[in-house]
């Protein structure tokens, strides 16, 4: 299929969700986007709750924590870590699969701790602290012997293997409890990764619309060697049926597949108004060359950066109007919780946008219950 680069990005922003925003409840948002990526930075407020806030309206820690104790949506490692609707489990099923054969618990000395954290979640759901003990063992991530709990790395894994899930979440510490309390067919599914890798493939499509052959995350089959194979394969199978189409973007250099259903947007897609002010981790950023191609617009979350390095700021938030990007905002909270930011234009800003952007600050410290302050 042959398409114009404008009428790609005009379908792609319709696809996520980005055409306009629609009060819905909370897992009827996290369904309708497949994937919402998942971080506990708070300069601004969590990223998922700012992607979400985008799509439903105002999203708060509260909304997440009744959603997930009614199982409306779980917690799951796809692009990262996620938030899943209930009714996509399939989609995660194949690398809760994979962390178990990794036997990391095992591994890291930490079988017992494991089976004293499930056997009391048997009795019932409990807080991390609750479960917390004195002992602490080395993290993955440095050599120190005693850097982290011996209880926060087993529910960690135990996380990652899908053994156990977070019910809730009260100002940044989870609750965890046993899946088959909300998810009947848990178990069962997980089991069979092989049935399950098809629909994981289509969900991924869903999510993404439009991508690269040589997405890491194709199909959400994680970017290990070993797995090379499985995304070839999966590829084949969903081109050769249809479910996935080849795209060829005049000017752009790269072959890409998008999904059925977005071949069919391409063909008419909607004309996009509006100014939104994109949390870091937000789905349209997820590839940045797409982005690059698409939006001609290079990204860095900027979180991790050198304060002497950064361009922008620690929270560089892609200003989106009327379809594309033209800046991005250098957001922060202050102590007293005032949102302060400041524009870094991209390319030329006409002033009627910067007031646009300007009231799209202003909503956003409305919804975070603050004032917005402009400043240099």
């Amino acid at each position: 299929m042959h398409a114009q680069p404008d009428a790609v990005r005009r379908a792609l922003v319709a696809h996520l969700g980005l055409a306009g925003r629609v009060r819905r409840p909370f897992a009827e948002a996290v369904a309708a986007l497949g994937a919402v990526q998942m971080d506990p930075m708070r300069v601004v407020a969590q990223a998922h709750l700012l992607t979400l806030r985008l799509r439903r309206g105002p999203t708060t820690e509260a909304a997440l924590s009744r959603a997930l104790s009614a199982g409306g949506v779980f917690e799951a490692r796809l692009k990262e870590r996620c938030l899943v609707a209930r009714e996509d489990l399939t989609a995660a099923a194949a690398e809760f699969h994979r962390i178990r054969g990794m036997n990391l618990l095992a591994e890291r000395g930490l079988a017992a701790v494991a089976r004293s954290i499930l056997g009391t979640l048997e009795r019932r759901a409990q807080y991390s602290r609750e479960l917390a003990t004195e002992h602490r063992v080395a993290s993955f991530w440095d050599m120190n012997p005693a850097s982290m709990k011996a209880t926060t790395m087993a529910l960690d894994i135990l996380s990652e293997e899908g053994r156990v899930i977070v019910t809730g979440r009260r100002r940044g510490e989870r609750r965890y409890d046993l899946p088959e309390r909300l998810f009947p067919q848990w178990e069962r599914t997980i089991a069979d990764p092989a049935r399950t890798r098809v629909e994981a493939g289509l969900h991924y499509g869903r999510t993404m619309g439009v991508f690269l052959p040589s997405d890491p995350y194709l199909g959400w089959i994680r970017s290990v060697r070993s797995e090379a194979a499985a995304r070839r394969a999966l590829r084949q199978e969903l081109c050769a049926v249809g479910d996935w189409v080849e795209l060829e973007i005049e000017g752009i250099n790269r072959r890409y597949l998008c999904t059925r259903a977005f071949a069919q947007l391409c063909a008419d897609p909607p004309e996009i108004r509006g100014v939104h002010l994109l949390a870091p981790l937000d789905n349209l950023l997820w590839d940045r060359r797409r982005l690059r191609d698409l939006f001609d617009f290079s990204y860095t979350w900027e979180a991790y950066t050198p304060a002497d390095k950064r361009r922008v700021g620690p929270y560089g938030m892609p200003v989106l109007v009327d379809g594309r990007l033209v800046a991005e905002m250098d957001a922060r909270r202050d102590a007293v919780g005032v949102l302060r930011w400041r524009l870094v234009e991209r390319t030329k800003v006409r002033t009627s946008d910067r007031r646009r952007i300007a009231r799209a600050a202003a909503m956003l410290a409305r919804d975070l219950g603050t004032e917005a302050v402009p400043g240099e």
